[in-house]
């Protein structure tokens, strides 16, 4: 916006919302224009409390658009964790569901829990276990649920329950024309579909229902075991580390989950420093144990930790305040396979100093085992998910050093990426699922009322 834009006298509030309004005035704009990776400066943010409040957020949005005669940014934001930095804008409305932060457990023998779209994970994790549920979510437990929700979701649990996206059961949607609606198989079910990983470019999803498992307590009577090892290599042999990697996790169990995070050790050696989380979903048995052992032999271990904990414990919630300060930069694919391709464009990049480490999880699993129409997430052959995190100063290069292997690919989690062009965007669904997606669009915010997305 120009600066005459900023100025532009805009519709006047509706009495209902002016109780909730955050302006640049207010002493509250600092700790809410921001998300976790990006600073905010938007005109007005909205912290709305109840679905009568987002329908009158949207419709006054659309308000504002029609009067100024051209579309302003409006960003949704539940967590503020977002990658994608779409959750924030510069000079236009942020509706903040925060305030919407609900964990009810609905069902509690058939794992059926309610939960609004302000909540984050952590604090979801926490609510549940005492009913000794679990439900697979982001790596940190301040992420919102309704990002991630709508937009995949490959947890720490991804092997054992597969996306987030996949357990949703039903949901309750604002669209751009303010109405609520009621979304699962049989009501509006073109829009369930697309809420699950079409992210909020077809509506504001308020409220979710979703499918958790049970998990029996150990002995001890801890809620919701968790076996955690963590394990540091030093590796001179990338290839053979890699493909040893590999093999152990694809023959264990779906019970266990590992993901990677290389970086070099330093710019003179060869030597990688390898750090593995490798996670068992229940009470720790001989199983787990032999796959613990036999991880430690995958190569020379400089560090090695195991603990028992409960999965709230793991992704609990600090609850920290966002100021914009995490300036990374990411880039992420889904692959099939490890393969000499994929090695020399990891040898590449680990030689770059913008590059800060790469992050490499196995993904095989309940992912594979729906059909390809079963939601928005187009790449169900994928099993393997790599992502490059570097200095954002330099992303004009990190794009070039990872474009070997998206082009090498099967396609990109899009809520995981600080890329958003629209050739990233492109990659983030198959051409049959943006069509779809589209569609849906079109059918409910044609105008695009909703903007700060990633478009199908």
């Amino acid at each position: 916006m120009t600066d005459g834009d900023n100025q532009q006298k805009w519709p006047a509030l509706p009495a209902a919302l002016r109780n909730i309004v955050v302006t640049r005035n207010s002493s509250k704009y600092e700790s809410v224009s921001s998300n976790y990776f990006k600073e905010g400066h938007p005109r007005l943010v909205f912290m709305a409390e109840n679905d009568e409040h987002v329908s009158l957020v949207v419709e006054y949005a659309e308000n504002v658009q029609r009067f100024v005669g051209h579309q302003i940014p409006f960003s949704v934001r539940s967590g503020g964790h977002g990658i994608t930095n779409y959750s924030v804008n510069d000079d236009g409305i942020i509706i903040d569901l925060s305030q919407m932060s609900q964990v009810n457990i609905l069902d509690e023998a058939k794992g059926l829990i309610e939960v609004q779209s302000g909540a984050v994970w952590g604090d979801v994790a926490d609510k549940i276990s005492k009913a000794d549920l679990v439900l697979s979510s982001g790596d940190f437990g301040d992420t919102g649920v309704g990002g991630l929700a709508t937009s995949g979701g490959l947890g720490l649990l991804v092997r054992k329950q597969g996306l987030t996206t996949d357990r949703i059961l039903g949901a309750t949607v604002i669209t751009a024309d303010g109405m609520k609606r009621n979304v699962n198989k049989e009501e509006n079910s073109d829009l369930f579909w697309a809420i699950r990983d079409g992210s909020s470019q077809v509506g504001i999803v308020t409220e979710f229902i979703f499918q958790a498992d049970q998990v029996k307590p150990a002995k001890t009577g801890q809620k919701v075991p968790i076996g955690l090892q963590k394990l540091s290599y030093k590796v001179s042999d990338l290839s053979n580390f890699l493909f040893a990697w590999h093999s152990w996790i694809i023959s264990a169990t779906e019970n266990m989950s590992s993901l990677l995070m290389l970086t070099k050790s330093d710019s003179t050696s060869n030597i990688i420093s390898v750090q593995a989380t490798n996670i068992w979903c229940g009470e720790k048995t001989n199983l787990c144990e032999k796959y613990f052992t036999d991880a430690l032999n995958i190569a020379k271990v400089e560090k090695q930790d195991e603990s028992n904990l409960s999965y709230h414990t793991l992704v609990q919630a600090p609850h920290l305040p966002h100021k914009g300060a995490n300036n990374v930069y990411v880039k992420n694919v889904l692959l099939t396979k490890i393969d000499d391709y994929l090695l020399n464009a990891l040898h590449t990049m680990l030689k770059s100093s913008a590059v800060m480490g790469i992050e490499v999880r196995a993904i095989d699993g309940p992912i594979n085992q729906l059909p390809p129409d079963f939601d928005a997430w187009s790449f169900r052959e994928a099993t393997l998910f790599v992502a490059v995190w570097g200095d954002a100063t330099q992303s004009s290069l990190l794009n070039q050093l990872f474009k070997p292997i998206q082009d090498h690919g099967c396609g990109v989690y899009g809520a995981y990426s600080s890329d958003t062009s629209e050739l990233e965007t492109a990659k983030s669904w198959s051409r049959d699922t943006r069509e779809r997606l589209q569609q849906v669009v079109k059918k409910y915010d044609p105008k695009h009322i909703i903007n700060q997305s990633r478009y199908a």
